[in-house]
């Protein structure tokens, strides 16, 4: 039994780190490149709709390697979509008075990505946390219930933008 939940444990935090390292990459390759990137769809990757589909996962998906490559696969968009609204936040006048001080646009992403570290582990932590959770939520009779009910609830957020 402790060997299982120990196999829970560090399965779910060597999915969460895998998909937080493809995250950065993906973000730092989409903020140094010119063009803004549309993140509206990666508002459904919101915290209750994500614990609700990791409930899911935990309840229906047997296999664990399947099962953790999905959570990679679920934790790499949870964490572009933080990153990015964390970069697309800062104000427009900040990024033109920082570039027009001769700093290069990969120099200007470095030191975005600098100043959203923080913001980034916390952001894993919320993941990981929230994985443990799902799958503790995933033991309960009424799993699936309460997956699908907090996918509903995160949709109607979205739909809100209430997040």
């Amino acid at each position: 039994m402790i060997k299982t939940f120990l196999n829970i444990i560090f399965g779910s935090l060597i999915s969460t780190l895998i998909g937080s390292f493809f995250a950065v990459v993906i973000s730092f390759g989409v903020i140094s490149k010119r063009p803004r990137f549309r993140y509206q769809t990666l508002y459904f990757f919101n915290d209750i709709m994500t614990l609700g589909l990791l409930t899911l996962l935990w309840y229906y998906v047997d296999n664990l390697i399947i099962a953790f490559a999905l959570f990679a696969m679920l934790s790499t968009v949870f964490l572009i979509y933080k990153l990015l609204v964390g970069v697309y936040s800062i104000d427009r006048r900040f990024r033109l008075l920082i570039l027009s001080l001769g700093a290069s646009h990969n120099e200007y992403s470095l030191f975005i990505f600098e100043r959203n570290l923080g913001k980034f582990f916390a952001n894993l932590l919320k993941f990981y946390v929230l994985c443990l959770i799902a799958f503790l939520v995933s033991l309960t009779n009424y799993a699936s219930d309460i997956g699908f009910f907090s996918l509903i609830v995160g949709l109607i957020l979205t739909l809100f933008q209430a997040d």
